[in-house]
């Protein structure tokens, strides 16, 4: 029997303060509840009748694909269009924001998500990232059936933004407002307690194979929680860049201050460290971190990394964590980065760069670049850039390779398999420095 709509249901983003109801209709549909607070505040959708919680449902995210779940409806209120108005909810939200596909796992609603669209798959046919979700890896048994529904590309929301998927290189500003937007949402996030990843839009638990596992627990204690949650790097520079006591540091594109705060650390109450950000959002959050964690001798500076607002040779060592892959004019960065530094000085940064050539898909993807991913240099130009800049004894080491799940991963639907893009991204370390003594 077809549904029949009712229009006093209403669909709306899940809250905390909806976990408990919807719990207890989980566990009287007899499904799982086991994870679904890790994304609840992120991805579910909640259906009320006069205040009360009659449906959900959940969209989590795991890279550029969803996962389907915990769709379930009161007794009461089933076969009245309430489960279809959820479903159709998530599928629209989930191509907004740009996934190529959504995966769901069933033991007894086969039929019914047939009718919604969804196909039969082998469960070995499910990317990685799904597979490792706990729906898949341990909540429902081997024998439930897996569904798949590929999505066509749109226009897509990456971090709060909107914007057709595709990217003018030439568009300097266009550019800049992108990531300024993406990186603003960020902040909001991590403000709000929601952790962020490469891509600045995506909730706690999704896992990202870019900004995962940066840095050891011992490292960032005393530190606000506020400034890990920021953290959209690729890397840890300021465990790689040596710094030593009564030294000044820049961190360009300091975004929440976790950089920062930990070069304030080892360069000690004589040193300084200094945060550049063109993203008011970040720069607040930043500021904050720093009252919270009592370091005086750290300032935020607002301002673009390819203009420094700092004095020629005014500082010793030069951070950044995977943001000069976000610039339009990289070499204007590089030749900034040669000016502000003291004779002698160190270059010292977290990038994304490539291996070899990348299909044009990829390199036009607006998402992808927001992603750190399609604006990234060739290791080769990239040090031929430092060159040109003036900088010397010029290094670039490997951090992590990404395979063809990780591609998978932070990919979005441009056509381009994680297979064919395995091993082609890596982030690095890249060191460099102003000669002189």
């Amino acid at each position: 029997m077809s549904e029949v709509a009712v229009a006093a249901v209403s669909v709306r983003p899940a809250a905390s303060a909806d976990l408990e109801a919807v719990q207890a209709l989980l566990r009287t549909a007899d499904l799982p509840i086991d994870g679904v607070a890790d994304q609840f505040d992120y991805g579910y959708v909640v259906s009320e009748v006069g205040g009360t919680v009659m449906g959900v449902a959940g969209l989590e995210v795991y890279g550029s694909y969803g996962l389907l779940r915990s769709v379930a409806v009161a007794p009461e209120w089933r076969g009245r269009g309430v489960a279809a108005a959820l479903v159709a909810d998530r599928v629209e939200w989930g191509a907004v924001r740009g996934l190529r596909a959504i995966y769901l796992l069933t033991t007894t609603a086969k039929q019914y998500f047939g009718e919604h669209g969804f196909a039969v798959i082998d469960r070995d046919d499910v990317p990685a990232a799904i597979r490792r979700s706990a729906e898949f890896a341990k909540v429902c048994p081997s024998t439930a059936t897996a569904m798949e529904l590929r999505i066509a590309a749109r226009a897509s929301s990456c971090c709060g933004a909107q914007f057709t998927n595709a990217i003018d290189t030439n568009d300097a500003e266009g550019l800049k407002a992108a990531v300024r937007e993406k990186y603003g949402s960020a902040a909001s996030r991590a403000a709000g307690g929601a952790k962020s990843s490469c891509c600045g839009d995506s909730p706690d638990e999704v896992w990202d194979p870019i900004t995962a596992d940066l840095y050891e627990d011992a490292e960032t204690q005393g530190l606000p929680a506020e400034a890990l949650l920021a953290s959209l790097g690729c890397g840890n520079p300021t465990a790689l860049a040596e710094l030593h006591e009564g030294e000044v540091v820049l961190d360009l594109g300091s975004g929440g201050g976790i950089d920062v705060l930990l070069s304030a650390r080892r360069v000690g109450p004589t040193g300084r460290a200094y945060g550049l950000d063109m993203t008011d959002e970040m720069l607040e959050l930043a500021r904050a971190n720093q009252a919270r964690a009592g370091a005086a001798n750290v300032e935020f500076l607002k301002g673009d990394i390819e203009a420094i607002p700092l004095p020629d040779a005014s500082v010793d060592v030069i951070i950044s964590n995977c943001v000069i892959n976000l610039a339009a004019d990289k070499a204007k960065v590089l030749r900034e980065a040669f000016r502000v530094l003291r004779p002698g000085g160190r270059f010292a940064v977290s990038d994304i760069v490539v291996t070899r050539e990348v299909p044009a898909p990829v390199r036009r993807s607006m998402e992808l670049w927001m992603g750190c991913v399609a604006g990234a240099l060739h290791r080769d130009e990239y040090m031929a850039l430092l060159a040109e800049a003036g900088f010397e004894d010029i290094d670039l080491e490997p951090t992590r390779v990404y395979n063809a799940a990780d591609a998978d991963a932070f990919g979005v639907d441009t056509g381009i398999s994680g297979a064919e893009l395995d091993g082609a991204f890596m982030s690095a370390f890249v060191r460099a420095r102003r000669p002189g003594s």
